[in-house]
Protein backbone atom coordinates (compact mmCIF):
# COMPACT_ATOMS: atom_id res chain seq x y z
CA UNK A 1 0.00 0.00 0.00
CA UNK A 2 1.19 3.82 -0.94
CA UNK A 3 2.25 5.93 2.45
CA UNK A 4 1.44 9.61 2.11
CA UNK A 5 4.45 11.41 1.60
CA UNK A 6 7.12 12.51 4.00
CA UNK A 7 5.69 16.26 4.58
CA UNK A 8 2.19 14.46 5.57
CA UNK A 9 3.19 12.15 8.12
CA UNK A 10 5.61 14.65 9.50
CA UNK A 11 2.79 16.86 10.16
CA UNK A 12 0.10 14.77 11.06
CA UNK A 13 2.55 13.10 13.64
CA UNK A 14 3.78 16.29 14.82
CA UNK A 15 0.14 17.75 15.09
CA UNK A 16 -0.89 14.18 16.77
CA UNK A 17 1.49 15.05 19.67
CA UNK A 18 0.98 18.66 19.96
CA UNK A 19 -3.01 17.87 20.43
CA UNK A 20 -2.97 15.58 23.79
CA UNK A 21 -1.30 18.41 25.65
CA UNK A 22 -3.49 21.55 23.94
CA UNK A 23 -6.42 19.23 25.62
CA UNK A 24 -4.33 19.06 29.01
CA UNK A 25 -3.55 22.37 28.89
CA UNK A 26 -7.01 23.41 27.97
CA UNK A 27 -8.49 21.70 31.00
CA UNK A 28 -6.05 22.28 33.20
CA UNK A 29 -5.96 26.26 32.73
CA UNK A 30 -10.22 26.52 32.56
CA UNK A 31 -10.16 24.29 36.08
CA UNK A 32 -7.35 27.00 37.66
CA UNK A 33 -9.14 29.86 36.19
CA UNK A 34 -12.94 28.22 37.36
CA UNK A 35 -11.02 28.18 41.10
CA UNK A 36 -10.51 31.66 40.47
CA UNK A 37 -6.25 31.19 40.70
CA UNK A 38 -5.33 33.46 38.45
CA UNK A 39 -1.46 33.54 38.95
CA UNK A 40 1.99 32.91 37.42
CA UNK A 41 1.29 28.88 36.97
CA UNK A 42 -2.33 29.58 35.22
CA UNK A 43 -1.18 32.69 33.34
CA UNK A 44 1.90 30.16 31.65
CA UNK A 45 -0.73 27.60 30.88
CA UNK A 46 -2.86 30.19 28.75
CA UNK A 47 0.52 31.59 27.19
CA UNK A 48 1.20 27.74 26.44
CA UNK A 49 -2.20 27.05 25.38
CA UNK A 50 -2.30 29.83 23.12
CA UNK A 51 1.58 29.53 21.53
CA UNK A 52 0.71 25.68 20.71
CA UNK A 53 -3.01 26.29 19.38
CA UNK A 54 -1.70 29.02 16.81
CA UNK A 55 1.57 26.73 16.00
CA UNK A 56 -1.36 23.60 15.48
CA UNK A 57 -3.19 26.58 12.98
CA UNK A 58 -0.29 27.55 10.75
CA UNK A 59 0.55 23.55 10.63
CA UNK A 60 -2.99 23.00 9.39
CA UNK A 61 -2.51 25.83 6.66
CA UNK A 62 0.71 23.55 5.71
CA UNK A 63 -0.96 20.11 5.81
CA UNK A 64 -4.15 21.78 3.86
CA UNK A 65 -1.96 22.91 1.00
CA UNK A 66 -0.01 19.46 0.76
CA UNK A 67 -3.37 18.16 0.87
CA UNK A 68 -4.57 20.26 -2.09
CA UNK A 69 -1.09 19.68 -3.75
CA UNK A 70 -1.39 15.89 -3.71
CA UNK A 71 -3.86 13.40 -3.14
CA UNK A 72 -4.24 10.98 -0.83
CA UNK A 73 -2.84 7.65 -1.48
CA UNK A 74 -6.06 4.67 -2.51
CA UNK A 75 -7.09 2.95 0.41
CA UNK A 76 -7.18 -0.98 0.35
CA UNK A 77 -9.73 -2.56 -1.91
CA UNK A 78 -10.70 -4.56 0.76
CA UNK A 79 -12.63 -1.71 2.37
CA UNK A 80 -16.76 -1.39 1.88
CA UNK A 81 -17.81 1.16 0.72
CA UNK A 82 -19.31 2.18 4.09
CA UNK A 83 -16.11 2.46 5.81
CA UNK A 84 -14.42 4.43 2.93
CA UNK A 85 -17.02 7.31 3.38
CA UNK A 86 -16.86 7.03 7.04
CA UNK A 87 -13.17 7.64 6.72
CA UNK A 88 -13.88 10.51 5.07
CA UNK A 89 -16.34 12.14 6.65
CA UNK A 90 -13.79 11.65 9.67
CA UNK A 91 -11.23 13.06 8.20
CA UNK A 92 -13.31 16.00 6.62
CA UNK A 93 -14.77 16.81 10.62
CA UNK A 94 -10.86 16.61 11.92
CA UNK A 95 -9.81 18.47 9.04
CA UNK A 96 -12.20 21.10 9.71
CA UNK A 97 -12.13 20.76 13.53
CA UNK A 98 -8.06 21.51 13.62
CA UNK A 99 -8.90 24.59 11.79
CA UNK A 100 -12.08 26.05 13.57
CA UNK A 101 -10.94 25.37 17.12
CA UNK A 102 -7.54 27.41 16.86
CA UNK A 103 -9.26 30.08 14.52
CA UNK A 104 -12.11 30.45 17.54
CA UNK A 105 -9.38 30.75 19.94
CA UNK A 106 -7.76 33.33 18.31
CA UNK A 107 -10.80 35.31 18.14
CA UNK A 108 -11.26 35.02 21.59
CA UNK A 109 -8.17 36.03 22.52
CA UNK A 110 -8.29 38.75 20.29
CA UNK A 111 -11.64 40.12 21.34
CA UNK A 112 -10.87 39.76 24.99
CA UNK A 113 -7.75 41.07 24.30
CA UNK A 114 -5.43 38.57 25.72
CA UNK A 115 -2.85 37.84 23.06
CA UNK A 116 0.31 37.52 25.25
CA UNK A 117 1.64 33.96 24.94
CA UNK A 118 4.87 32.67 26.48
CA UNK A 119 8.65 34.86 26.94
CA UNK A 120 6.63 38.12 26.16
CA UNK A 121 5.96 37.10 22.51
CA UNK A 122 2.54 38.64 21.31
CA UNK A 123 0.31 36.96 18.79
CA UNK A 124 -0.97 39.08 16.20
CA UNK A 125 -5.14 40.41 16.60
CA UNK A 126 -7.06 38.85 14.41
CA UNK A 127 -8.37 41.11 11.23
CA UNK A 128 -12.15 41.63 11.83
CA UNK A 129 -12.83 41.27 15.72
CA UNK A 130 -13.39 43.95 17.88
CA UNK A 131 -12.75 44.14 21.30
CA UNK A 132 -15.75 43.17 23.47
CA UNK A 133 -15.21 40.91 26.79
CA UNK A 134 -19.38 39.28 25.96
CA UNK A 135 -17.79 38.07 22.15
CA UNK A 136 -14.99 36.89 23.90
CA UNK A 137 -16.78 34.66 26.35
CA UNK A 138 -19.34 33.38 23.89
CA UNK A 139 -16.31 32.54 21.36
CA UNK A 140 -14.21 30.85 24.40
CA UNK A 141 -17.15 29.08 24.98
CA UNK A 142 -17.88 27.73 21.47
CA UNK A 143 -14.24 26.90 21.68
CA UNK A 144 -14.17 24.50 24.23
CA UNK A 145 -17.29 22.82 23.27
CA UNK A 146 -15.27 22.28 19.55
CA UNK A 147 -12.44 21.41 21.58
CA UNK A 148 -14.32 18.58 23.00
CA UNK A 149 -15.79 17.45 19.89
CA UNK A 150 -12.73 17.30 18.59
CA UNK A 151 -11.17 15.51 21.09
CA UNK A 152 -13.79 12.62 20.78
CA UNK A 153 -12.95 12.36 16.93
CA UNK A 154 -9.43 12.21 17.95
CA UNK A 155 -10.16 9.29 20.12
CA UNK A 156 -12.18 7.30 17.37
CA UNK A 157 -9.90 8.29 14.56
CA UNK A 158 -7.09 6.56 17.00
CA UNK A 159 -9.19 3.57 17.82
CA UNK A 160 -10.01 3.10 13.78
CA UNK A 161 -6.15 2.90 12.89
CA UNK A 162 -5.46 1.33 15.89
CA UNK A 163 -8.35 -1.41 14.68
CA UNK A 164 -6.63 -1.62 10.89
CA UNK A 165 -3.61 -2.27 12.63
CA UNK A 166 -4.10 -4.41 15.02
CA UNK A 167 -7.06 -6.61 13.85
CA UNK A 168 -7.50 -5.94 9.89
CA UNK A 169 -3.83 -6.33 9.24
CA UNK A 170 -4.81 -3.96 5.61
CA UNK A 171 -1.76 -1.70 5.76
CA UNK A 172 -4.18 1.60 6.22
CA UNK A 173 -2.08 1.83 9.29
CA UNK A 174 1.43 1.75 7.89
CA UNK A 175 0.35 4.41 5.84
CA UNK A 176 0.54 7.01 7.59
CA UNK A 177 3.26 5.91 10.34
CA UNK A 178 6.32 8.03 10.48
CA UNK A 179 9.41 6.40 9.18
CA UNK A 180 11.16 5.34 4.99
CA UNK A 181 8.48 4.80 2.76
CA UNK A 182 8.37 1.60 1.47
CA UNK A 183 6.82 2.75 -1.90
CA UNK A 184 7.42 6.09 -4.04
CA UNK A 185 4.97 7.59 -5.55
Amino acid sequence: MVPYRFEQRLLHWVIALVLPVMFALGLWMTARAGANLWDDLTNLLYGIHKALGFTVLLLMVLRLIFKLRAAAPTYASTLSPVLLRAAKVMHGLLYLLLVLVPLLGWAGVTAYPALITVAGYHLPAMPLIGQSEALAKQLFALHGTLALVLATLVLGHIAAALKHLLFNRDGVFQRMWPGKATQNR
